[in-house]
């Protein structure tokens, strides 16, 4: 029994050399790198495309969202100066849309007139 055990072991073990060898390592490697860049280009996009979908985001997304670090939301949360929720207590989640209207108040109006530019004056 041993040596047809070791018999079909070196068989199946000559068929993957062979396979190996066969299927171009090179190539092979070159097919797998582009995989995974498709695949983190797809994560990227699906990562953009959520704040299509979420409307409560966590500390964290509200940081990426707004692009403000996570210690500076932390203090606006703690003066009471953006708006959120703490549903227990300790939490704190954000409302996409709020922060979204916080975030464009207070615009700051423009200087001149409403004419369109002019290619002479830059």
């Amino acid at each position: 029994m041993g040596k047809k055990r070791t018999s079909a072991i070196s068989n199946q073990m000559e068929k993957v050399l062979s396979m190996m060898v066969s299927e171009k390592p090179l190539e092979r490697i070159l097919s797998l790198e582009n995989r995974i860049t498709d695949i983190h280009t797809h994560i990227r996009q699906m990562k953009e495309q959520i704040w299509d979908i979420k409307e409560v985001l966590t500390t964290a997304e509200a940081s990426a969202y707004l692009g403000l670090s996570e210690s500076y939301i932390y203090k606006l949360t703690s003066t009471k100066q953006i708006p959120h929720y703490k549903p227990n207590g300790k939490l704190v989640y954000f409302n996409r849309k709020e922060l979204c209207e916080w975030a464009m108040r207070n615009q700051i109006e423009t200087t001149g007139t409403n004419d369109p530019i002019d290619s002479e004056t830059l």
